[in-house]
């Protein structure tokens, strides 16, 4: 959104300090686990934009906390299985032998937002070594929640979502976003459809110090209709709790409530 329309929908700068306090009364406080998914253009004009959202959530949380987003770059992907838009096949080889290689450093997020990119890159953040499903984490929990990101799991029990949910008291945070950009809900897709086909994926990755093309099996994705369905019910049942964040609305709910309450919800079919 051009920052005069944010401007003119902006009834008052929104600030660090005001963030911090709207974050307060939705139940954030000092030392919370908290696993952020954000738009920025939906709080209206941040004096600081992506720096000022994330120093509202360090100040928030405090540095016994610990912050997470997902970091992912679905650009490192197979280029035989783009559709949006797709390439030329006689494309794909010199694709997959030119991608430039994933670096948790360097590799920029895909289609991610601003705030993510800003936070990737913030002294003491931590990014998971998963070249399309990373996370990255800033806080005490940080180092052993992005360690040993698994290429067959991105998302699944030994992936980095797998270890917040162990933690137990991790709540979520959408920023000016439905529950169809809630990451945490691709955890209990996996617990409920386990079963559910596989897709073949590949990624440039550096093996031994060398440049290879690695390619690994992923469990399909399936429609977002199930997530928006679980935050639908979770709102309605009192478990999410929905609050303005400054000029739009943010909604925070506890994470393993939430996963347990979608698998306990969501059919045994499901839809592609």
């Amino acid at each position: 959104m051009a920052e005069a329309a944010l401007v003119a929908r902006t009834r008052s700068p929104i600030t660090i300090n005001s963030l911090a306090a709207q974050l307060n009364e939705m139940g954030l406080m000092q030392g919370d686990t908290v696993l952020v998914h954000t738009s920025l253009s939906s709080l209206g004009w941040v004096n600081g934009g992506p720096v000022a959202v994330v120093e509202a959530l360090m100040k928030t949380v405090g540095e016994q906390g610990t912050i997470i987003m997902p970091s992912q770059s679905g650009n490192l992907t197979d280029p035989a299985n783009w559709s949006q838009p797709p390439v030329p096949k006689d494309w794909v080889q010199t694709i997959r032998g030119t991608m430039p290689v994933y670096d948790p450093r360097t590799t920029p997020t895909s289609s991610m937002g601003r705030v993510v990119e800003v936070f990737r890159t913030w002294p003491g953040a931590l990014r998971s070594g998963h070249p399309t499903t990373s996370f990255v984490a800033r806080g005490p929990f940080a180092a052993s929640l992005m360690a040993d990101h698994r290429l067959e799991d991105p998302l699944g029990e030994t992936s980095p979502l797998g270890k917040i949910y162990r933690l137990n008291r991790v709540k979520i945070l959408l920023i000016g976003v439905g529950f169809d950009r809630c990451t945490a809900l691709h955890l209990a897709e996996c617990r409920r459809w386990p079963d559910r086909p596989k897709t073949l994926q590949g990624a440039p990755m550096l093996v031994n110090g060398k440049r290879e093309w690695v390619q690994y099996e992923i469990l399909q994705e399936l429609s977002n209709e199930a997530f928006l369905s679980a935050g639908a019910s979770a709102i309605a049942s009192g478990m999410a709790r929905v609050g303005k964040l400054g000029e739009g609305q943010g909604t925070v709910v506890n994470m393993r409530e939430l996963v347990d309450h979608a698998v306990g919800i969501w059919p045994d079919n499901y839809s592609t």
